[in-house]
């Protein structure tokens, strides 16, 4: 019995002494013993304080079934094992990991629960913490705008997130246990298991670029630990196809940019919103005895003299405030003297930090504004010329039609009186043979006198001199009508005002060739002359013939036929312009002339 108490004894104080809880319960739940490392884990101060107590009471009430039914298990003679939360006598909430085993009480024959506890509360908060993490990172990666991924040392999937599966339009879950030569070509796949072999061997993170049947794709690759001794590795991917497309057509934009600037005719620049030089073309530098370097990164005055560099500063700046933007011809003094002339536009242009600086593009006109100033004089000489010639041809008009008034008009004149006279004379003395005779000789006098009248008009218009151009253009009008059987109409519009002599005769020779041309080429009927007054003076006349067999030539400023390129000259020696239009039917022929009043 000495060696029994002894032996009781001895078990007492392992148990009191055990670092986890040791309890016995009855099929009810009451508590029969616990030792301190029990009382310590429900915070009681002694074990009389709860023995008897039903420790259903301790555990929180979502675990309460599941403990009863262990308990009532485990005395019918089963084993159990059960996590569950309790909480304190002071209020403490504790995990608890039980081991139960039946205990039969040899004094009562009863079925007891004896069970060993451990508090797992730090373990449960570590696993709790795990499944947070995994939560996030399955929630983070799964919104990742690219795709992600991690295969184990075997090369198999041991994640994918949403994007991934999607891209290959299958389940995360079909993905995951599965190697990659499952999903891909047996060449993609190998390329795959290369560089997941270089990270492993590298054991640091390494970026590719891939081409895949979905596109380019842009990787990193990093060595994660897989818990057993292994590495996993872990990828990143983004979708790049779009972004290299853009910058394939970028790189192909700059080179034609680069290409047709590099070999433009001209001067072209580029500067940034602090008006530093970013682009010139070999032709800009050239012109200035740099090379292209040399400009880059600067800005003017570190480049031009102070006067040129405030010129282009000021200018630069208009353009920026969006005072000026439309080309401008500016000129430079030339070295060795002389003028150059450039034909600049500048433009903003976002500088690509956010800000608008200035481009421009420079033309050398120089040798055309030679050209220009050359052709004008040409042209100057040439309306002066011809205003002398005008001249020239209406003096010796004048002089013809004076001639034929005063010498045959006033002789075809005398002549008629003499016949008229001769007849008279041969009736008085009984001849009265040759009167059919001298009548048919007075006629014809007659007839050369209105025909040497009409080609006098036509030499000098009385009727210009005398009334102005529109008169003179109705009275020829009524003539040219009578003498060709056409029908010609006259009207004017807008106040009338006289121009000069010269002018006005200039017009009506227009006009004069224009009826002409109508009546030998048109094949029409009827002819509309229009005068209409205003800032310029406008002659139309208007046939409803046939019009032009070229019309392209009758718009020609030096091609048509010599009347037209004459009636041209004629309007231009005034500044005046004249063209031929084509309305349908017939040929309208139209001259602006600037209105200059008479004397001016």
């Amino acid at each position: 019995m000495e060696e029994l108490r002894e032996a009781q004894a001895r078990l007492r104080a392992l148990i009191d002494n055990e670092p986890e809880c040791v309890k016995l319960l009855d099929a009810e739940g009451r508590l029969l013993e616990m030792n301190a490392a029990g009382l310590r884990m429900i915070e009681a101060a002694s074990a009389e304080a709860v023995i008897g107590r039903c420790v259903y009471d301790l555990i929180v009430p979502e675990h309460v079934a599941a403990f009863r039914s262990l308990t009532q298990r485990v005395c019918r003679g089963e084993r159990g094992i059960l996590e569950f939360e309790i909480v304190g006598l002071h209020g403490t909430r504790r995990w608890l990991e039980t081991h139960a085993v039946p205990f039969r009480d040899g004094a009562s024959g009863e079925t007891r629960l004896l069970s060993i506890t451990r508090d797992v509360t730090e373990r449960r908060r570590a696993q709790q913490a795990l499944r947070d993490s995994e939560q996030r990172f399955q929630a983070f990666l799964d919104h990742l705008p690219a795709s992600a991924w991690i295969r184990d040392s075997r090369f198999r999937y041991t994640y994918v997130n949403r994007l991934y599966a999607k891209a290959w339009e299958v389940e995360p879950s079909a993905i995951v246990g599965r190697e990659a030569g499952e999903f891909f070509s047996p060449a993609v796949a190998e390329r795959f298991r290369e560089t997941d072999r270089a990270v492993q061997r590298a054991g640091v993170p390494m970026h590719f670029v891939d081409g895949l049947p979905l596109g380019q794709w842009l990787k990193v690759k990093f060595p994660v630990p897989d818990g057993a001794g292994g590495m996993s590795v872990a990828g990143i991917a983004i979708d790049i196809t779009e972004r290299s497309r853009l910058e394939e057509a970028l790189r192909a934009s700059e080179q034609r940019f680069r290409s047709f600037m590099d070999n433009a005719p001209a001067r072209a620049w580029v500067k940034d919103a602090a008006l530093r030089y970013t682009y010139v073309n070999p032709a800009f530098a050239r012109d200035h005895g740099r090379a292209a370097g040399e400009f880059l990164g600067r800005d003017d005055f570190e480049l031009f003299p102070p006067d040129i560099a405030r010129y282009f500063r000021a200018h630069d700046e208009e353009i920026l405030s969006g005072n000026r933007t439309a080309p401008e011809l500016r000129q430079f003094p030339r070295d060795g003297g002389g003028t150059e002339h450039w034909l600049a536009a500048k433009f903003p242009l976002a500088d690509g930090a956010g800000g608008n600086g200035v481009a421009g593009i420079a033309f050398d006109v120089t040798a055309r504004m030679a050209a220009e100033e050359k052709a004008q004089r040409y042209a100057q000489d040439v309306r002066d010329l011809v205003r002398r010639l005008v001249q020239a041809q209406e003096t010796e008009r004048r002089r013809v039609a004076d001639g034929l008034h005063d010498l045959i008009g006033q002789n075809l004149t005398a002549l008629g009186i003499d016949v008229q006279a001769l007849k008279q004379q041969l009736q008085a003395a009984g001849e009265p043979v040759a009167a059919p005779r001298l009548d048919a000789m007075a006629l014809l006098i007659e007839t050369t006198i209105d025909a040497i009248r009409g080609v006098m008009t036509d030499l000098r218009p009385a009727a210009l001199e005398e009334f102005g151009l529109m008169p003179a253009l109705r009275w020829y009008a009524s003539q040219f009508g009578k003498r060709t059987g056409m029908k010609v109409k006259t009207r004017t519009e807008g106040r009338k005002v006289r121009l000069s002599k010269d002018a006005e005769l200039a017009l009506f020779r227009i006009a004069q060739e224009a009826l002409t041309n109508a009546a030998k080429h048109s094949g029409g009927s009827s002819v509309d002359i229009g005068l209409r007054y205003g800032k310029d003076v406008r002659l139309t006349v208007q046939d409803d013939g046939g019009g032009f067999p070229e019309p392209a030539l009758a718009r020609g400023a030096r091609r048509a036929s010599f009347g037209l390129t004459t009636m041209r000259e004629r309007a231009e020696a005034f500044g005046g312009r004249l063209r031929v239009e084509f309305p349908g039917k017939g040929t309208r022929l139209v001259v602006d002339m600037p209105a200059q009043k008479n004397g001016d």
